[in-house]
């Protein structure tokens, strides 16, 4: 397989699954540092891997690949919990690059100080990628946490979809692309739909996204979030 043998040459120690339920069975056995996923896979689909590896590993960064051209399809992925995706055919150095950022993003430092920041009930170790709400830890996969240490940094300022696009995938958001939407939707049901006693992600109608703790005005049970 070409992506292997570029991982491989780039100093990667590399495991292929050639189906899905073979990949499923390895990552059940076997924590890698990351997981390239095609979606289009025999038995079990990458998508319902997406799902699955969420369920007990919030925080494995996940890169996926596709050549399916339909939207729909990149925004479910990320929406299940991918962290970045990469459309067919593309570079190893991309590939490479996109890898050595989630790393970046993921890997856990001596924490230094000044390297948290709370609002509200809601509390962010940016050097251990640790995020409480109200004391209790919330799994955020590494692209969830770049976003919200990103609103922390603006609290109270509007970010249009451009912005989020161009500060947390680093590129120009294409015309009428989702994929912010369904990271702050992501994000926001860890953080406002749990404990606590406020609400952060506010919507700007048509500008965009801000940090804010706004006080629970009544019980969260039983209500739903579009």
């Amino acid at each position: 397989m070409a992506v292997a043998h570029h991982l491989a040459r780039a100093g990667y120690a590399v495991s292929i699954s050639k189906d899905g339920l073979a990949a499923t069975t390895v990552l059940k056995r076997w924590r890698p540092d990351a997981l390239v996923l095609d979606l289009m896979l025999p038995h079990v689909d990458g998508w319902s891997i997406i799902q699955d590896v969420r369920r007990w590993s919030p925080d494995l960064p996940i890169v996926v690949m596709t050549a399916r051209p339909g939207e729909s399809e990149r925004l479910e992925a990320l929406r299940l919990g991918a962290d970045d995706l990469l459309r067919k055919p593309f570079s190893a150095k991309e590939l490479i690059a996109r890898l050595e950022a989630l790393f970046r993003r993921a890997e856990v430092q001596t924490p230094t100080e000044g390297s948290g920041m709370s609002l509200g009930d809601l509390d962010i170790d940016r050097d251990r990628l640790e995020v409480h709400v109200a004391g209790t830890r919330v799994p955020l996969t590494p692209r969830e946490t770049k976003l919200l240490w990103i609103l922390l940094e603006e609290k109270g300022r509007t970010l249009s979809r451009d912005e989020i696009f161009a500060r947390v995938w680093g590129g120009e958001r294409a015309p009428g692309d989702r994929a912010v939407d369904v990271l702050v939707r992501r994000l926001r049901r860890k953080v406002d739909e749990g404990a606590g006693h406020y609400t952060y992600i506010q919507t700007e109608l048509g500008e965009g996204y801000r940090l804010e703790a706004v006080p629970r005005a009544f019980p969260l049970r039983g209500r739903r979030r579009a």
